[in-house]
């Protein structure tokens, strides 16, 4: 909701793929699952043990895996129907990272390598064996961090709408904003005093605290997801609720801010060069979060163009959570490229 929407002409899309084999083997790691957890199926929670804090996932399905990492602010409720109708042909994993969902809410220094070292170690320790990685907004960031830093553990990466940082504080690049005119050239320094003055502002408890307990309430979380998705009728009371339910927790606004007031983290134009594996893009075309026509949207449009072994789908007419907002539209694209693999 803070990032500018900086409009500009939009390019002719095309969507394209080259292909490379490998071969990459991960030694499966017996792990140990908190005990009284309810059995895993698409509806229901796991728990797994991560450096002393509890995580939770959920599982269904067998065959090839699939571990779908969240975007900011929600959880592994998000992917619902992605879980349900890829069981049907692999083993999927839906994590919900430290700070969000089920997971446990540190009061912790939060970044994105954080979050890669939570997915390696349940790839690892959970999985046993290397994984699809699909990811939306921060999720595919974390799957991009986990590619290019253990690339035995992954067979392929999903990116639904990436992320370009962790938080608004988004790391500026050599050329973002060449071909622009001066007046959004302008507006970055701008932004940049904006962002440094929510971050000061969010460090205040007395004055952060209510902020976000307005945040949070029902009516909000609701009108800020129908200003994010494109279907009204996906912003339902159950979605509305996996999110409240968690801002309700004792350790949600100390991770709020620990979140949001942390480093953005390296972009992922600088770690594509270290990942070798097959890649899948998809985007939405009227994303107001990440938008196709802003730099990091136009370098994963053209990234087909010059990375072997990589494919861009662009979806008409869907925003930035599309596989929760068109399931039916974007989970047969997932399930049908994975099983090519």
């Amino acid at each position: 909701a803070l990032a500018p929407r900086l409009s500009g002409a939009r390019p002719a899309y095309s969507s394209g793929s080259r292909s490379r084999s490998r071969q990459r083997r991960c030694a499966p790691v017996r792990c140990q699952v908190s005990t009284g957890a309810p059995p895993a199926t698409a509806g229901e929670l796991s728990r797994y043990d991560w450096k002393g804090m509890s995580c939770a996932y959920r599982t269904a399905g067998a065959g090839k895996p699939v571990v779908l990492i969240h975007g900011f602010g929600v959880s592994s409720f998000q992917y619902r129907d992605t879980v349900e109708e890829l069981a049907k042909t692999n083993k999927v994993y839906a994590l919900d990272l430290v700070g969000f969902g089920a997971s446990d809410q540190p009061d912790t220094e939060y970044c994105m390598e954080f979050w890669r070292d939570q997915v390696i170690d349940f790839v690892d320790n959970v999985v046993g064996q290397p994984a699809v990685l699909c990811g939306n907004s921060i999720g595919s960031l974390a799957a991009i961090h986990v590619a290019s830093t253990k690339p035995s553990c992954v067979d392929g990466v999903i990116l639904l709408n990436c992320a370009g940082g962790m938080n608004n504080k988004v790391k500026r690049m050599p050329g973002d904003f060449d071909g622009f005119g001066w007046q959004y050239k302008a507006v970055v320094p701008v932004f940049a005093v904006v962002l440094a003055l929510i971050d000061f502002v969010l460090k205040i408890e007395p004055v952060a605290k209510p902020l976000f307990d307005n945040v949070r309430t029902e009516d909000n979380v609701r009108n800020a997801l129908q200003g994010v998705y494109k279907n009204p009728s996906r912003v339902d009371d159950a979605l509305v609720s996996s999110i409240t339910d968690a801002a309700k927790r004792e350790g949600a606004f100390r991770a709020f801010v620990r979140i949001l007031t942390g480093p953005p983290g390296p972009r992922p134009e600088e770690m594509m060069d270290k990942v070798s594996c097959p890649m899948l893009i998809l985007w939405g075309d009227e994303d107001g979060i990440t938008p196709m026509d802003f730099p990091l949207g136009q370098y994963f449009i053209k990234l087909p163009e010059t990375r072997e072994n990589t494919t861009l789908k662009v979806f008409p007419g869907e925003g930035h959570c599309l596989q929760d907002d068109n399931p039916r539209a974007v989970t047969p694209v997932i399930r049908d490229w994975v099983a090519q693999l």
